[in-house]
Order: structure tokens, then C-alpha cells, then sequence
């Protein structure tokens, strides 16, 4: 039998997350997978999980109203997401106008203008980047020679992190 687990450097981001048992929702997925010939989809989970005594139900949201305006929010992240600035320091021209960054007082979008104004912000920036390739080479640790290249580019990154926090220091 397969134990299913969380990761333990991730917080769990779903409803009702406190009873949240991995070993009945890893069951329950790979089940829906099965039925659907090992194809999971986000819908095929949805469909499910709105009968009350299913299993996964307690973890999604069903009032109409919270979930629509959930679903806005995302939509307004997207939006924020696509739009780019020209800038000449990059290879394809452009950079994000609005980066996500958490930068202690919570997540939010910051102009790219603000960030490279900003020591702080760039060190944040890049802290997070640190953290992501991290997560990225967690998730494919198998691939070999491609973590290889990121090891190079976290390094990087902690290179031009160490600089930029003994300037801030200065």
C-alpha cells in the first residue's frame, strides 16, 4: 500500500486544512485517477467532492458567493501577471511591470520600478527565488544534470544576495 503524505516544507493551502488526513485524500485521488483510466483532472475532483459525504468536500469552498469572489482574485492575479515593461537589461526586452514579493509585512504585488529602487526589496526578491529554485529542485531531484544547472543558478542568486545585503548593511 502507498502512504500518502504532505510535504513538510510547504503549509497546506487547502480548506479545513487542520483535518486534513493525506492518507484518505491521496486514496481518494488516486481512486478518481483509476476510474478515469490514470487521468486526474481538477474538474473530475471538483464533480466528486460536491457530494456532501464525499471525502474531499469539508476542503473545497461551496458558498457561490466566497468561492466567486476567490475566483476574481485570481483572475485579478493573472491580469497583474501578464503585463510587462520594456526593458532593455533583459534577453527578451521586457520584464513583469508588477513582481510578487513577500516582504515581511505579507505578499503583494510591487511595481518593477519599486523594486529595483528598493535594496530590500531585491534582497526579498531574491530570497524568494532562492526558496523557489530550491522547491524546484526538490520537485525534480531525479533529473540529474538538469539540477545541476540550477545549483549553478542558486548559487548565483546567493552571490548577488550576499552583496546586496552587505550593501544594504553599509
Amino acid at each position: 500500500m502507498i502512504k500518502y503524505v504532505f510535504r513538510e516544507d510547504e503549509p497546506i493551502r487547502i480548506k479545513a486544512a487542520a483535518q486534513a488526513n493525506p492518507q484518505v485524500i491521496g486514496e481518494t485521488l488516486a481512486k478518481l485517477a483509476d476510474d478515469a483510466k490514470g487521468e486526474l483532472t481538477p474538474k473530475a475532483v471538483v464533480d466528486a467532492a460536491r457530494k456532501k459525504t464525499h471525502p474531499l468536500h469539508a476542503h473545497f469552498e461551496w458558498n457561490d458567493a466566497l468561492a466567486a469572489e476567490a475566483y476574481r482574485l485570481d483572475q485579478a492575479r493573472n491580469l497583474i501577471r501578464i503585463v510587462r515593461v520594456e526593458d532593455d537589461r533583459t534577453e527578451d526586452g521586457t520584464a513583469p511591470a508588477f513582481v510578487s514579493i513577500n516582504d515581511g509585512d505579507g505578499r503583494a504585488y510591487r511595481s518593477y520600478e519599486n523594486v529595483q529602487r528598493s535594496a530590500d526589496l531585491q534582497i526579498a526578491l531574491l530570497k524568494q527565488a532562492k526558496r523557489d529554485l530550491e522547491g524546484w529542485e526538490r520537485r525534480y531531484r531525479d533529473l540529474v544534470d538538469v539540477c545541476a544547472i540550477v545549483a549553478q543558478a542558486k548559487q548565483k542568486i546567493e552571490e548577488r544576495l550576499s552583496k546586496s545585503e552587505t550593501r544594504a548593511a553599509a
